[in-house]
């Protein structure tokens, strides 16, 4: 009976900082046989937590196998890309963050994977490859959403190219449109950053404001962010109403990071709208709340011309 027992017993590998599971019947220095996709998922982001990417590879892979729903894949995907980024070929890398901007259902999760390919291009030198597969395979299939992000990501950074970036962006939008009309104020704001980027700055701006209408918790946010819309879109007065609406709803909380940024961002809108004294006390609290000497000095520098615009007769 002991026998037996002990012979179920999980015994632990110290591996790298992390916590290894090793069952019986697992080769004695091959990787473990996970019994879970969770198990395995665990053990791959303890490595990816240490900065142990080879190591977090396999674990990870495992992952993927021992699971088919789509969420848990992204999570599982958006892990590997650090893995993957140490590869002399991008073809890995390629897929993980390609699944990611298909399946992604946050466009920060889409950007970041986007932002970690556009990086390995520069480093490895191999951009314009990039660049050459995606579009290759937009011609292929116009409707492909995470070419055109991908490409759209690409045109608005190392090849630089404003038309091109909108157009793309353009048609990305439709396509999301046609999957259905935004929902949630998750989504909305989604599309909102959308239109951003394509510089559909209107358009972003009433999304927005929607979503401020949608959620008290993120409401500060979003008129702020509607604020900043506005401004882009050549529409002073209303950005300023916009400013006083963000400014009005209960104040941004969810870190002090967060908090100096919603001050700092409708201070600069204020002053930029033609609103000086009104920017003042938004840019002394975005300097109390953060202690980073570059985010100081810039809201210190506005902060400044502020008063100055404030005292000029």
């Amino acid at each position: 009976m002991r026998a037996a027992i002990a012979s179920s017993i999980v015994v632990f590998l110290l591996c790298g900082g992390s916590v290894v599971a090793q069952r019986p019947g697992n080769p004695p220095n091959g990787e473990p046989t996970y019994l879970t996709a969770e198990e395995a998922f665990a053990v791959g982001a303890a490595h990816r937590n240490a900065k142990n990417f080879a190591a977090a590879e396999a674990p990870l892979e495992a992952a993927l196998k021992l699971s088919d729903d789509e969420s848990f894949r992204v999570k599982v995907y958006s892990a590997l890309i650090p893995s993957y980024r140490l590869h002399a070929d991008v073809d890995d890398l390629a897929a993980a963050v390609e699944y990611v901007v298909e399946k992604g259902e946050r466009l920060t999760e889409r950007a970041n994977a986007a932002t970690a390919l556009i990086a390995y291009g520069r480093e490895r030198s191999v951009t314009d490859a990039l660049l050459k597969r995606y579009e290759g395979r937009l011609e292929e299939r116009p409707d492909d959403r995470a070419a055109l992000f991908l490409l759209s990501e690409l045109y608005g950074g190392p090849k630089r190219d404003a038309k091109r970036r909108i157009e793309l962006l353009d048609r990305l939008i439709a396509i999301e449109r046609e999957r259905g009309e935004p929902q949630t104020v998750a989504e909305q704001a989604e599309f909102a950053q959308l239109y951003m980027k394509a510089e559909k700055f209107s358009e972003a701006a009433e999304l927005y404001e929607t979503a401020a209408r949608g959620d008290e918790k993120l409401a500060a946010w979003h008129w702020k962010e509607a604020a900043t819309a506005w401004l882009k879109a050549g529409e002073p007065q209303i950005a300023i109403k916009a400013a006083k609406a963000s400014a009005a709803s209960a104040p941004e909380s969810r870190s002090e990071l967060l908090t100096h940024f919603w001050h700092k961002g409708l201070a600069d809108v204020l002053l930029d709208a033609g609103e000086p004294a009104l920017a003042i006390s938004h840019y002394e609290q975005a300097i109390g709340t953060t202690t980073i000497e570059g985010y100081r000095k810039a809201s210190q520098a506005r902060l400044a011309e502020a008063r100055q615009r404030t005292a000029a007769p």
